[in-house]
This record gives C-alpha cells, structure tokens and sequence, in this order.
C-alpha cells in the first residue's frame, strides 16, 4: 500500500475541513428557512418577509452577491439552494441578475487565480485524476469544440459545471469568450430555480414543486444527453486525428 505524502495528507485535511464548512453552512441554512418557508403560506407574514427584506437595503444584496461568489470558488457548495434565495429575497429578475453578477465575479476570480496559480489550487477540490481525464481529452486540445462542450455543461442543470471553470484558466479559449460562456449560458437553468424562489416568497408551494420537478427532469435528461454529446465530440475528435495521422503518413 502507498503512503500519502506530506502534500496529499495536507490536501486530505485542507478538503475534509472545506466538506464539513460545507455540510455545517447547508445545514444552518435548512434549520434557518424551515421556519421560514412555513410562514410563508400566510399572506400577513410574506408582507413581513418583503418589508425586512427592504429594511435590509444594499446590505442584503452585498450579502447574498458575496455568498454566490462563495459558492462559484468552493466548487462543493451547490449553487441551487443560493438561487431560490436570490428568488425569494429579489424577484425573478431582480434574482436573476443578482446570480449573473455574483456568477460572473466569482468564475473570473477563479479563472485568473487559476491562471496565475495553475492547478494546484484545483487540488482543493478535485483529485488528479479528474483533473488530468479532462486535460487529457482530445478536445481541451481544440478551442471550437471545447467551447461547445462547455456551453453544453453550462446551459443544461445539474450537469457538473465546477471543474470546467477551474479548467477554464488551462484551457484554450480566450478569457473573454470563457466567462460569456460560463455566465450567460446558465440563465435557462437560472430562470427556473430563481423563479421557483420567487413563487416560494409568494406562498405558491405547488408552483414552486412544480418547477423544481421540471428542472430535476430537465437536468436528468440533459445529464444523459450531455455525456452522450461529450463521447460523440471526443470519438469525432480522435477519428480526425487519427485521419490527420494517416495523411501525414
């Protein structure tokens, strides 16, 4: 059996403690919004709800854009639960914009850090095999497709979005493009979380269960057809190559 070395033991330590910081900051929120969400079904105590939110002025927004950045830097914080907030607390649009904003600080944050740090940093929350099946695809290789790629894996829910924008500052595509992409392609996804938030807010339990099941069936079906399209562009990429190979022969 091989022993960890110092650096694997620390990383060991450094993610066991950014899991249970996440486990514990999920946990708080949950106890925190029961009592909330069960209020909610009362006309009198949503008008309560709207006019502490308003109380809170710029300082509610500071905190819920902090928080959002927070999640797109811990990869493991999922970025769900943050944007029913953003639609209870903002309105969908209001929501909406919060979530793109907080979206677009946090992936340039982590895109330069990458950029300047390389993939050590990545170490925090992926493991090396994770990290070098991707840097090992034919198609990180190639700038066109991987943007398709990555628009694929940003447009469609619950596909796993974190990696790629860890990735994004070794990858090929140019900075600009790389945070267009990894913003504006959520909105599909972002629109129906934030606005399930928002019905939340309004007390409309059965409107907010019901968008919530179409963006789990829309996630569970595009999760299928996201790798279907992932192996489809990698087996083209290496048949093209191996076509190359062949003319250079």
């Amino acid at each position: 059996m091989n022993k960890l070395s110092h650096k694997d033991k620390v990383l060991m330590i450094v993610r066991t403690f950014i899991v249970l910081f996440v486990i514990l900051l999920m946990a708080y929120f949950t106890i925190k919004s029961i009592p909330l969400i069960s209020k909610l079904a009362n006309e009198e105590s949503r008008i309560e709800f709207k006019n502490e939110i308003s109380r809170m002025g710029f300082k509610g927004v500071l905190i819920v854009l902090g928080l959002q950045i927070l999640q797109i830097v811990v990869a493991v914080i999922p970025g769900q639960p943050m944007e029913i907030v953003s639609g209870m607390l903002y309105g969908t649009w209001g929501g909406i914009a919060l979530c793109l904003v907080g979206i677009f600080i946090g992936t340039a944050l982590v895109f330069f850090l990458v950029r300047r740090i390389g993939t050590d940093i990545m170490l925090l929350f992926f493991s090396n095999k994770k990290i070098d099946e991707i840097k090992n695809m034919k198609l990180f290789k190639n700038p066109a497709k991987f943007e398709i790629l990555m628009f694929i894996m940003f447009v469609i829910p619950l596909l796993p979005k974190d990696i790629f924008i860890y990735l994004g500052g070794i990858s090929p595509v140019r900075p600009k493009r790389f945070l267009a992409i990894a913003t504006f392609a959520r909105i599909p996804g972002l629109f129906l979380t934030v606005y399930a938030g928002n019905k939340l807010s309004e007390g409309s339990f059965l409107i907010t269960a019901i968008f919530v099941g179409v963006f789990l069936i829309i996630g569970l079906i595009g999760y299928r057809w996201g790798n279907f399209q992932r192996e489809k562009m990698e087996k083209e990429e290496e048949e093209e190559e191996e076509k190359n190979e062949k003319v250079n022969i």
